[in-house]
């Protein structure tokens, strides 16, 4: 006993279906070609985002110690590859350099004024105080305060950037100074030379 097919399945002919399975497959190519284009188009993005990352200025802000001392400096470099434009720096509390009053790092000319550029690799060294100033009894936040924020606004390109960095004096508290053994060695050779040339003075005379 047969199957009775609708009459426009009856009806259709080799040409017909031809023409549907093209549409069809058309239809498929249609879809992964678009699928293809916009897998293709979020890999340039994150490949363009990527490459303006690696490209970019970085402007880092740290405390770093001098080495063989108690003296703590702000560090803020730039260790991006690009230069950063129009760059603005400001503290979020007055910091008296080693609690003298004439000295508010907040109010000096890094922190005042716009710096046009600050190429790659660059730095600006700022001395905060030595360990006995910093952490003794006599230092108020009014005076040197040992948490403060510093944010940093700049441009990279046409792209806009302000990053706000927390900087916190306190872990450095009762820490052992750095010692560099190279500096260390010249400087006892430094001092046998002075104790020489003295002797060699002495023998002159």
């Amino acid at each position: 006993m047969g199957v009775n097919l609708p009459f426009h399945y009856q009806s259709m002919t080799n040409t017909d279906w031809l023409t549907l399975a093209l549409v069809l497959v058309t239809a498929f190519y249609a879809w992964a070609t678009l699928k293809i284009l916009r897998a293709n188009e979020a890999i340039v993005s994150t490949m363009r985002n990527q490459q303006n990352a690696a490209m970019r200025p970085y402007v880092v802000v740290s405390v770093s110690p001098r080495s063989g001392t108690q003296l703590l400096y702000l560090s803020i470099k730039n260790t991006g590859k690009t230069a950063a434009f129009g760059l603005e720096l400001s503290l979020s509390k007055n910091f008296y350099q080693l609690g003298e009053e004439k000295r508010n790092l907040a109010k000096s000319a890094a922190f005042s004024h716009i710096i046009d550029c600050l190429p790659p690799e660059a730095q600006l060294l700022f001395l905060l105080g030595n360990g006995p100033m910093l952490f003794g009894s006599s230092n108020t936040d009014e005076i040197s305060p040992l948490v403060f924020h510093v944010t940093a606004k700049y441009m990279s390109g046409s792209e806009s950037i302000s990053e706000t960095t927390a900087v916190d004096l306190r872990p450095y508290s009762n820490t052992d100074v750095q010692h560099d053994p190279i500096a260390e060695e010249l400087e006892k050779l430094r001092q046998e030379f002075v104790k020489l040339s003295r002797s060699l003075q002495k023998a002159s005379d």
